[in-house]
């Protein structure tokens, strides 16, 4: 039995280092200018492109660090080269984030509503595939406040899509750690606030 390919998250490689991509080079729609920093070296760029799609799992990427071209590109909606014509690539992302949450509610047994696209990576496959890492925003009926979720589509432009993921973007808890001055500052306050009272 053969092992589904399209699960994990495809080899890193640079297509065209740069300076030297082909006059007719679809360059990626997000992308470092040339005199703007960090200066890397195509080796770095490679090394930082893969630690970011291993760390995110394809989801964030900051291209704005890369000169180079890799297999790995941003969703530009201008650029329909992936997708069969009439669509256009902002209704494949909608059709994608809704099909994703769709298939989630089924599942989980929810019923969170499509409320808007919010970016996308892909990956050449090598093959007519295209891997979508999709970042989209979802509502409960109950709940006022959106959440993100996180969709992996594989879309074959002549067989049926496969929907690897859908899950909710787990969402980053801060703490805010006082100085010792001004929990000291707080203390006081509350002291003061305490010997008032009391008088």
């Amino acid at each position: 039995m053969f092992r589904d390919w399209t699960i994990d998250n495809g080899h890193v490689f640079i297509e065209h280092e740069a300076g030297s991509e082909p006059k007719d080079a679809l360059l990626p729609c997000i992308r470092r200018n040339e005199d703007e920093e960090p200066y890397l070296t195509p080796e770095e760029e490679l090394r930082r492109m893969t630690e970011q799609v291993e760390e995110s799992q394809g989801f964030d990427i900051n291209f704005k660090e890369f000169r180079c071209i890799f297999n790995y590109l941003p969703v530009d909606f201008d650029d329909n080269g992936y997708v069969k014509p009439p669509e256009t690539t902002r209704t494949l992302m909608d059709r994608l984030s809704r099909k994703s949450l769709e298939k989630y509610n089924k599942e989980k047994g929810t019923d969170f509503e499509f409320v808007k696209f919010i970016k996308g990576n892909l990956h050449e496959t090598g093959c007519p595939a295209t891997m979508y890492y999709i970042t989209f925003q979802g509502k409960a009926p109950s709940d006022d406040e959106p959440k993100e979720f996180r969709a992996k589509v594989c879309y074959f432009a002549h067989e049926p899509n496969l929907y690897h993921s859908c899950e909710l973007k787990s969402e980053k808890k801060v703490h805010f750690i006082e100085t010792e001055e001004k929990e000291d500052a707080k203390k006081r306050r509350l002291a003061q606030e305490l010997s008032n009272a009391e008088k």
